[in-house]
This record gives C-alpha cells, sequence and structure tokens, in this order.
C-alpha cells in the first residue's frame, strides 16, 4: 500500500509539477520552470525594446552598463570561477578598443570580435604565471601588465596613436546606420553580449567550470583528482581576456574616441568592484555589478545637480566618498554580493506568507 501511494505521489509530482528535475541537463537548463522562461523571454524583449523609449543620455549609460558587464563578466570567470587574481582587465579592454578602431564602419563587428580574439592571445600568456604564481603574487603580476600596457598604449603611436589616443570617424555608418547613435552601438553591443553570457551561464556548468571550480577551491588537490592546471588555468585567462577585448571594441564605437586614460588601473580596481559587489563566479552578479557601479554615481551625480549649479564642484568629492561608502557598506551587511541578497529576497517570496 505504501509502495503504491509513493508510485502515485511521484506520479502525480511528474504530470503537475514544472520544477521537478530528473537529470543534469535540466539542471543545468538557463531556465528550468515556466516562471523562468518567461521572466527570462520578457527580460530579452525588454533588451530589444529598451532603445526605442530610452532618450539619448540614458541609452549612452546603459550601453556602458553592457560594457561593464561584458568586461566583468571575464573577470568573473576567471575570479570567481578560477579562483585566479587580475588587476589588469582594463588593459585587455584597451587592446579591444584599439585594435577595433582600425576595423569600422560595416566592419565594426569584424572589428571588435577581432579585438576579443587578440586579447584572448595576450591573455594565454598573461596566464604562464599562474603556472608557477597564485596570490598576491599573481595579482602583481597582472598589475605589472596594467602598467606595461599603459606604456604601450601611450608610445605605440603608430597603432594606437599614443597619448592623443585614436578617433573613429564621425560619419562611419553600419548597415547604413550611423554608428554615431549609440542605440546602433548598443543593439551591436547586444548582438554580441546575448551569446556570451548565455555561453558563460552554460560554461560554468559544464566539465571545464567544474574543472576552475576545483583550481578556484585548492589547485593541488584538483590536479590530483585528474585535473590539467595548465590548461583550466591558461583557458580562463584566454577567456576573460576574451570578454574584456569585446567589450573594449563596443566602446571604442560607443565614445567615438578613447586615449590611454581610458585603460587605467582605476578602470581595472573598478572591473573588480563589480566582481566583488555583485557576487563572484556567478553570470547575474556581473550584470548587477554593473549596474550598481556604473549606475550609481550616475544617481549622486544627478542628486548633486539637484543642489543648484553653485554646489556641483562642492559635491563632486563627496560623491566619490558616498559611492566608496556605499560599497563598504554594502560588503559589510552583504558579503555574498548583489546576487546574494537577491536570493534572499526571492527565498523570501517563494515561502511568503508562510514562515519556513
Amino acid at each position: 500500500m505504501y509502495r503504491l501511494s509513493q508510485t502515485l505521489t511521484d506520479a502525480f509530482s511528474r504530470r503537475f509539477s514544472r520544477t521537478v528535475r530528473e537529470d543534469y541537463r535540466q539542471d543545468e537548463a538557463y531556465a528550468s520552470t515556466p516562471q523562468g522562461r518567461f521572466w527570462l523571454a520578457l527580460a530579452l524583449v525588454g533588451l530589444l525594446l529598451l532603445p526605442l523609449f530610452l532618450p539619448q543620455y540614458p541609452m549612452f549609460v546603459a550601453t556602458q552598463i553592457l560594457v561593464a558587464a561584458l568586461a566583468g563578466l571575464g573577470l568573473h570567470l576567471l575570479v570567481g570561477g578560477a579562483g585566479q587574481i587580475s588587476l589588469g582587465q582594463a588593459a585587455f579592454v584597451g587592446v579591444g578598443a584599439y585594435v577595433s578602431s582600425h576595423l569600422s564602419g560595416d566592419l565594426a563587428p569584424l572589428g571588435i570580435l577581432l579585438g576579443g580574439v587578440v586579447a584572448g592571445a595576450i591573455g594565454v600568456v598573461l596566464g604562464i604565471p599562474s603556472l608557477r604564481i597564485k596570490g598576491v603574487y599573481l595579482a602583481i603580476a597582472t598589475l605589472a601588465f596594467q602598467f606595461l600596457a599603459d606604456y604601450v598604449f601611450k608610445r605605440w603611436v603608430e597603432f594606437t596613436g599614443g597619448v592623443a589616443g585614436r578617433k573613429l570617424p564621425a560619419e562611419g555608418t553600419f548597415l547604413g546606420f550611423l554608428l554615431a547613435d549609440d542605440r546602433v552601438v548598443f543593439y551591436i553591443g547586444l548582438a554580441f553580449a546575448i551569446p556570451m553570457f548565455f555561453y558563460a551561464k552554460r560554461l560554468l556548468s559544464t566539465r571545464a567550470g567544474r574543472a576552475w571550480f576545483a583550481v578556484r577551491d585548492n589547485d593541488l588537490s584538483a590536479q590530483l583528482s585528474g585535473v590539467d592546471l595548465v590548461r583550466a588555468k591558461l583557458t580562463a585567462f584566454a577567456l576573460s581576456a576574451f570578454y574584456g577585448g569585446v567589450a573594449g571594441g563596443i566602446l571604442m564605437h560607443l565614445l567615438g574616441a578613447v586615449t590611454p586614460d581610458n585603460f587605467v588601473l582605476a578602470f581595472s580596481i573598478q572591473y573588480l568592484a563589480i566582481v566583488i559587489v555583485g557576487g563572484a563566479g556567478t553570470v547575474l552578479g556581473a550584470v548587477l555589478g554593473s549596474v550598481f557601479i556604473v549606475l550609481v554615481p550616475e544617481l549622486l551625480s544627478v542628486i548633486a545637480g539637484a543642489f543648484g549649479p553653485q554646489y556641483v564642484a562642492q559635491l563632486a568629492a563627496w560623491r566619490s566618498v558616498a559611492f566608496g561608502a556605499l560599497i563598504l557598506l554594502f560588503l559589510i551587511l552583504e558579503p555574498r554580493g548583489l546576487v546574494g541578497l537577491w536570493g534572499r529576497i526571492r527565498d523570501y517570496f517563494r515561502t511568503w506568507p508562510l514562515p519556513y
């Protein structure tokens, strides 16, 4: 009788419950429930329709968030996935920007892709020291690469334009649309971002992603378990640099002109802040962290400007102080980042109004 009851219960669950996961493929799905698929489809449609409703400057900020999310996602895969520290992500963004600046107009997508490939190749070279050093020593090595890249950006005048930087032609078009329009750049960036985000989400659930997590937890134990450390670390650096290079190519077409000052150490620290604030090792953390890092300073600027133009200069410094205090306070209250906060809110509403 008990077995019959259990069989009927299992059959009822499989028939009427959409949240039962019976194999790894279902568990690794992007959205395994009807609610998840609905919200995912709604988010994609919202992104496609966003440029139709936003004015010019908000559209510019939205594209900045897209660029920061891509660069931050690459660092998420490296730091949160493989556990390798890097302070040179802005340098890879710069490589992608300068490479793509030589292929504009109808070749803009090719230039963005080529920038990512070149940055990924350099990332493999930068990942070689990670085979022998780790922790703070690896951070110093990537910091040295950041300073070296800044020197090259300023001195290689034929390729980067030197201190003056590179500038795209203002009349450049892609398929007949003016590239100076932020909406066109947003759609081009979205064409890269959507498949790259889906790929990163699936990658972390595959054997390669689990190998990264094993290296992150303990590389010696991972090696004893059969993980190829050379392959795991070098692919992590290459993929992280590739994401940064693609983000740099999109940034180049968004700004229309870049200089070495767009890729200094402060921006590498900003990308690392996206990892910490968003929640390391998660795709959603890259999105939430980039929204926080890019949007909050803009909101603080609006608040400062609301007091009047005579207070803007005085409040500009306090804006940075307030932004830093917000990050520090957030990390103290929610060490797992915005992803952890979102998980707590989601779990609360899943059980509400029940207390368990």
